[in-house]
């Protein structure tokens, strides 16, 4: 009995044994699935974000990138946008110069003296047009001042923004009041001929001007030239949600008309503005022509510069 015991206990402690090994062999399966679990887990929740759970760690590192620009620029549609805009208009100055020049060439036939009338109040008031090139040497204008504060107008400044395609006036009163306005032409510039018997050609245009903001003091101003030696500005003011006429400023050109032809106005073409030279300056021997005071004071700051671009004009023709 004693070895049939021994023995049956020898066979029941290996029993034990083996029974124990595999138990604990069936516990480490469970404790090893349980990582594969996890990822599992992981990749469920990246798969809702960014896709497959293989490029996860990539996803999250172009997220990190993708959101930095929002912190910079407040939004990576807003910062693209800007750049764009940005580069679009690193216009280089010489180029947008040109670019203005031309757009304000079938206006200048207003270079001269005047002699304006408020249709009210029937005062006189004496004033000119220039070209201004110095006070913003790459967007240039055609520049108003009278000689004494106006009833509406102490100086006026026309140029083009070449960018928005739109002309832009800035206006003094005689209490320093500035008034921006935007706006382009109702009807194109055109040239008639006169009555004269050289049926000289007249200029006329309609350029619509309007305040730029929304407060309730607004203008809108006509720029309506009827020939080479007259012009009418019609001044409204917003009343409501329209502009009302309030007056008319009448001017009457002092002197000869400035724009006969845009043409060619052979020796005596201004060599900077391409308009009717009256005014005769000289550099290094030779002898050129301006149209006003404002190309005379270009010139005689740079004339380098402007004799070789009209130079460069020339040879184009």
């Amino acid at each position: 009995m004693t070895a049939f015991t021994r023995c049956c206990g020898a066979l029941l402690g290996s029993l034990v044994v083996s029974v124990w090994i595999l138990g604990c062999g069936g516990a480490t399966e469970p404790e090893a699935s349980k990582p594969s679990k996890k990822p599992a887990q992981v990749s469920s929740t990246t798969d809702e974000s960014s896709g497959e759970s293989k490029s996860s760690a990539p996803k999250e590192d172009a997220s990190t990138e993708s959101f930095a620009p929002v912190k910079l620029g407040g939004g990576g549609g807003e910062t693209s946008s800007s750049t764009n805009t940005a580069a679009k208009k690193n216009v280089p100055p010489e180029k947008q110069l040109d670019d203005v020049k031309k757009a304000l060439k079938p206006i200048q036939v207003v270079l001269g003296p005047w002699h304006a009338i408020i249709d009210k109040s029937k005062e006189y008031e004496d004033l000119q047009w220039v070209w201004d090139w110095r006070t913003d040497r790459a967007q240039p204008a055609l520049a108003m001042a009278t000689k004494e504060a106006g009833a509406y107008f102490k100086t006026m400044r026309l140029t083009y923004l070449v960018e928005e395609e739109k002309f832009q006036m800035t206006v003094a009163d005689k209490e320093g009041k500035q008034r921006v306005l935007q706006g382009v032409y109702t009807e194109e510039p055109t040239d008639k001929p006169g009555e004269d018997k050289k049926q000289t050609p007249q200029r006329t245009f309609k350029l619509l001007l309007t305040e730029t903001g929304d407060a309730k003091d607004r203008w809108q101003i006509v720029m309506n030239q009827q020939e080479n030696n007259r012009y009418l500005l019609e001044l409204s003011r917003l009343r409501g949600k329209n502009f009302v006429r309030f007056d008319t400023v009448a001017s009457q050109r002092e002197g000869t008309s400035f724009a006969l032809n845009d043409s060619d106005f052979k020796e005596k073409t201004c060599v900077i503005s391409q308009g009717l030279g009256t005014i005769q300056v000289s550099h290094k021997g030779k002898s050129y022509w301006v149209c006003c005071s404002g190309c005379k004071a270009a010139f005689e700051e740079d004339p380098d510069k402007w004799i070789a671009k009209f130079e460069a004009m020339q040879e184009t023709k």
